[in-house]
């Protein structure tokens, strides 16, 4: 399929180039503030990729982790040595299209009632939409995605292309049973919701990168906790 130039160029560019790195180190850098200023509780995923890096000595593990999010995401772009250069519009567009990409959550939402009124976000609040935006992306599509990809082509000799939609489907319902502990007793609709949710994350992830995905996730909670 024969894409416009500039717009083959912004999928490109918004999935692995320089307007990815800058909004995943934006991302990481706008909650290591919000989160110093307010003391906010970090969320389950956080947590957990923190005790990690406890295990492996480091104490003062929440900004770490931040630091090390963005460092990895810098060397990442370095390493494939992508240009810096790109039109100012990439990021507008990006933010754009991840608001758009929180209609499916949104919908989903008022299955299990997070309704969205007009209200404010309160610092915290914001920390931890920014938290949960990153933190659960990285370990849901990211590195469990990832790892498991790998894991199937070294020892099942599966392709990434064809065990893909596995990976989401697993992908999905491994979120769903991290948000459990949410819902009032054991709610199906509640589960298939965040199943579903987490898969339509997981297709993000899969085709339009880490980046959009992470926006969108943090776009949609920003929403939930405006109520």
């Amino acid at each position: 399929m024969n894409l416009p130039k500039n717009l083959e160029r912004y999928l490109l560019e918004t999935k692995i180039g320089a307007p990815a790195t800058l909004a995943l180190c934006g991302v990481a850098g706008g909650h290591l503030v919000l989160e110093q200023i307010t003391n906010t509780m970090p969320t389950l995923a956080q947590d957990r990729l923190q005790d990690f890096l406890s295990l492996l000595g480091l104490t003062n593990a929440s900004p770490v982790l931040a630091i090390l999010v963005i460092w990895l995401c810098l060397l990442r772009h370095h390493q494939q040595k992508r240009s810096w250069r790109f039109s100012p519009w990439f990021m507008i567009a990006m933010g754009m299209e991840a608001a758009l990409c929180t209609v499916p959550l949104f919908g989903l939402g008022i299955l299990i009632g997070a309704l969205v009124p007009y209200a404010t976000v309160e610092i915290g609040g914001l920390a931890l939409a920014l938290s949960a935006g990153l933190y659960e992306e990285l370990v849901f599509r990211l590195l469990l995605i990832e790892a498991a990809a790998h894991v199937c082509f070294t020892f099942l000799g599966m392709s990434r292309t064809k065990v893909m939609p596995y990976l989401i489907g697993l992908s999905g319902i491994l979120f769903a049973c991290y948000h459990a502990p949410l819902l009032d007793g054991f709610d199906v609709t509640g589960l298939l919701v965040y199943t579903l949710g987490g898969i339509w994350l997981a297709v993000l992830y899969r085709y339009r990168g880490l980046a959009i995905a992470v926006l969108t996730h943090v776009f949609y909670d920003i929403l939930v906790l405006a109520q």
